[in-house]
Formats: C-alpha cells, structure tokens, sequence
C-alpha cells in the first residue's frame, strides 16, 4: 500500500544522486591521498637517520582501487634504501635520531581520527566547489 508520499523533482533528484555517486570514488580518493601525505611527513620526522637515503626515501602513493576499495600507501625503501624493513621492525636497535616502527606509530596513532579526518577534507572541497 502506497503511502500517498511524493518526491518533487524526483527524476533530478535521481540524477544529482548518480552523479555524486560517480564522484565520490574519486573524491575519497583525493581527501585519502592528502590524509596519507600528512601523515609520510610525520614519519619521515620518525625515520632514523644515519646518512639519509631512509628518510628520503618515505612517500605517499595511491589512490589505489579495486571494485569498491580504495586504499593508499606510506612507502619507505626501494633501491636507495633496501634495508628499510630491517630498521623499521627491528626494535633492539639504538638510533640516535628517529625510531623503529617509523611508519607503523603513525598510523596507529591516526587510526581513529582518519575517517572523520577523510570526510572532513571531503566535506571542504565539495563546500569549494
């Protein structure tokens, strides 16, 4: 049985509703990007240092998707750098500048304001638009 409620506009309401559901993929991307740069920042402040390479070597990458997912990265390492892993899990090591679990202490500090943190920075830029 009908409830005798209507929609005005409905079929424009239809369409600004698929509309945003294209973009919203791409948009949580970007604010997730932006997010993840913030905290490569804070961990290259963590990263030890003994001649450098490490610390440079510490970067944001993404977004990533697949199908619904979207994710990115703080990468340390590469070629410059093969030894990052070691230095980072090994926490019997003295650094003089920096810690181990370089990475790993940010996000997990982040962890439970990054959402609110995402929908924030998403919130602003439709706001901009």
């Amino acid at each position: 049985m009908a409830s005798g409620a209507s929609l005005k506009n409905g079929d424009a309401v239809r369409a600004r509703i698929a509309k945003w559901k294209k973009k919203i993929p791409d948009a949580l991307g970007a604010a997730l990007y932006k997010e993840t740069q913030i905290e490569a920042t804070e961990a290259k402040k963590r990263t030890p240092v003994d001649r450098g390479p490490l610390r440079a070597s510490v970067h944001a990458e993404g977004p990533f998707r697949r199908g619904t997912m979207i994710w990115t990265q703080i990468v340390a390492g590469g070629p410059a750098a093969p030894y990052a892993v070691y230095v980072h899990e090994d926490l019997e090591a003295f650094h003089k500048v920096g810690q181990a679990k370089f990475i790993e202490s940010v996000i997990m500090e982040s962890r439970p304001y990054m959402a609110a943190r995402v929908a924030k920075r998403m919130q602003l830029a439709e706001l901009n638009k």
